[in-house]
């Protein structure tokens, strides 16, 4: 036996082992740290400069729409269409929401500070709008609308006072003239005014005003000199003249508040908040560069570090590795090639390294223990194949005998038939040639003995195919097991009519035809020769299939087996139940060597007074 080995205290090896994978998980976590640390840190710069590059690119955006507020602006402004107004508003609220998002999302003091200013002007550039457009469309409702209308009115006026004058006999041609050259005034006032409105100057705004003078002080020269019908006329003209006047008026004066709104407020508005939209979009850009350079310093720093830890590390690791496999490796290998020799069955004269006081030491001493336990099992061994020997050739003595009994069994069976026939052939002469002369008792004797030769001849028919069994000889057929059970069962000698019942779709298989057919055939004549109450009698048989095996049963409701008797009715010449039943006991012997020559198996499951099934197996090919 193996001696056991007793545990040691731990020693000097093991601890330089534990220090040593100490240290490399020491180095493994500092570096794991500095790791973490780097990657910290890059994550946060990471962090910044994302969220200066979505402000640097919400500026952006906020500087696209700058540029589209004011190109809107200058499109109303040159063609009026409230389409465009519509648009300044929209875009004017769309600016509004990204400065005020930004605004609150923002965490640079610089660039809050220039939103809130550019917020500002943004909402004074929008206010400033809003009335330049009321001024533009008071100008417009102006221009367009009461000053063409008031015109109107007026030259109607004077249209009627010329025609008066003209109809007047007295004073007929100084008031004509004056009338006509009140038209004329008024016409050259219209047309100055239209002018200033098509391109603002302040020359025209004199040259309006004075022309409407003009035409004021013609009319009030015939207001001094009309008749009473006149006068009516005439006051209802100088009121109509004022009344122009004062349209025109507020018309230059709305649209010189348009001009001073849009050309120098709005502008300088727009100029204030453009300004600041690129400040906040410069101050962005100086920040992302900034946070990409310091990011890039890092890294290179982290990366620096990390190189200068992993060389530590693997100048440590190797220091160790040379350590270890001077006072660990190196033995080991020796041990393990001493532990693949004696694995191959080799014994050594000597065991390396059985002088340490290690755990190398203990392995060698196991090895020791290992050697001088092959040369135990090499002895052993050497007895085993003896024995072995010896085993190989009585089994083959043993084959051999079976195959001498089996030869014996056969030729014993065929050739003892020849005299039994001889015998009863003699038996049959001495009836036919003596019968008369024979005493009584002498015919009894003759009939037994006649009896005894037939019994004679089913026993050696039985052995003669007990010892055929092996020898099955033609091929496998197709075999449909129902058509053949159906043709057993008319077959058979079943005088009381036992019912026999087959199940439905019984199946069609690939086989030896006539061992199985014997088989069946065998199972279902005991059953009917063994019931003891035939004319309630049944036998019913059936099937399940296995993944390799058929499972046949055969089921009948008659006498029942005792358990007792279960192994033995399969053995050679044994009977049990029915002892007047014709039979000579080796039915269910030479099935059950068809069956297991054939790779199945045979079972019964039955008892006393109890319904009888044999089971079988039968491989499907």
């Amino acid at each position: 036996m193996i001696d056991k080995i007793k545990p040691k205290r731990m020693t000097s090896l093991q601890w330089k082992i534990y220090i040593g994978f100490g240290g490399m998980i020491l180095l493994l976590i500092s570096n794991g740290i500095l790791g973490i640390y780097g990657l910290g840190n890059a994550m946060q710069s990471f962090d910044q400069y994302r969220d200066v590059e979505k402000t640097y690119n919400e500026s952006l955006a906020i500087d696209r729409n700058v540029q589209e507020l004011k190109r809107r602006v200058n499109q109303y402004i040159n063609t009026g269409h409230s389409s465009n107004r519509d648009a300044v508003q929209v875009t004017y609220g769309k600016l509004q929401k990204q400065v005020s998002g930004l605004l609150s999302d923002v965490n640079d003091e610089e660039i809050s500070e220039s939103l809130i200013i550019m917020k500002s002007h943004l909402e004074g550039y929008f206010k400033n709008f809003t009335l330049a457009t009321e001024e533009r469309q008071l100008r417009t409702s102006l221009v367009q609308t009461s000053l063409p209308e008031q015109g109107q009115r007026v030259q109607v006026n004077l249209e009627k006072l010329e025609a008066q004058a003209h109809a007047s006999p007295k004073e007929t041609s100084r008031h004509y003239l004056a009338a006509l050259s009140a038209q004329r005034f008024f016409a050259l006032a219209e047309k100055n005014a239209l002018r200033y409105f098509a391109e603002p100057s302040t020359p025209f705004v004199d040259k309006t005003l004075s022309s409407l003078q003009d035409t004021r002080s013609i009319i009030e020269s015939i207001q001094a000199e009309a008749l009473k019908s006149e006068t009516g006329l005439v006051n209802d003209l100088l009121s109509q003249l004022d009344e122009y006047e004062r349209i025109c008026l507020r018309a230059f004066q709305a649209t010189r508040s348009y001009l001073y709104l849009v050309n120098v407020v709005m502008s300088g508005e727009a100029s204030e908040f453009a300004y600041y939209s690129m400040q906040i979009k410069n101050i962005a850009e100086s920040k992302r560069t900034e946070i990409n350079q310091a990011t890039i310093v890092h890294t290179q720093n982290i990366k620096n570090i990390t190189t200068i830890a992993i060389i530590g590390a693997l100048l440590i690791g190797l220091y160790y590795a040379w350590r270890l496999a001077y006072s660990v490796v190196q033995p080991i290998t020796a041990m393990t090639n001493t532990f693949r020799r004696l694995g191959a069955g080799e014994t050594l004269i000597t065991i390396p390294a059985t002088d340490r006081n290690d755990e190398i030491g203990e392995m060698a001493i196991a090895a020791d223990i290992f050697n001088k336990q092959n040369f135990v099992t090499k002895n052993l061994l050497q007895q085993s194949q003896t024995l072995s020997q010896e085993l190989i050739q009585k089994t083959r003595e043993l084959e051999m005998i079976n195959s001498e009994l089996d030869n014996f069994a056969y030729i014993a069976s065929h050739d003892l038939k020849s005299p039994l026939r001889g015998i009863d052939q003699l038996a049959k002469w001495i009836q036919e040639d003596s019968a008369e002369e024979l005493s009584e008792e002498s015919c009894v004797n003759l009939n037994k003995l006649q009896g005894r030769i037939r019994t004679m001849e089913t026993l050696l028919n039985d052995l003669l195919e007990y010892s055929r069994i092996g020898r099955i000889t033609g091929e496998c057929e197709r075999t449909d097991t129902g058509a053949m059970l159906k043709e057993i069962s008319d077959l058979i000698d079943n005088p009381e009519k036992i019912q026999i019942t087959i199940a439905p779709d019984m199946p069609v298989l690939n086989t030896f035809r006539t061992p199985l057919r014997h088989v069946f055939l065998n199972l279902i004549t005991n059953a009917v020769k063994h019931h003891d109450h035939p004319e309630t009698g049944k036998i019913d048989i059936d099937y399940r299939e296995l993944p390799d095996l058929y499972e046949f049963s055969v089921k009948d409701n008659g006498p029942g087996i005792d358990p007792k008797h279960h192994d033995r009715i399969f053995q050679m010449y044994q009977r049990v139940g029915n002892t007047n039943a014709e039979g000579s006991g080796m039915g269910l012997a030479i099935i059950k060597k068809q069956i297991e020559t054939l790779g199945g198996k045979i079972s019964v499951e039955s008892a006393v007074k109890q319904n009888t099934i044999f089971r079988f197996t039968w491989p499907k090919k």
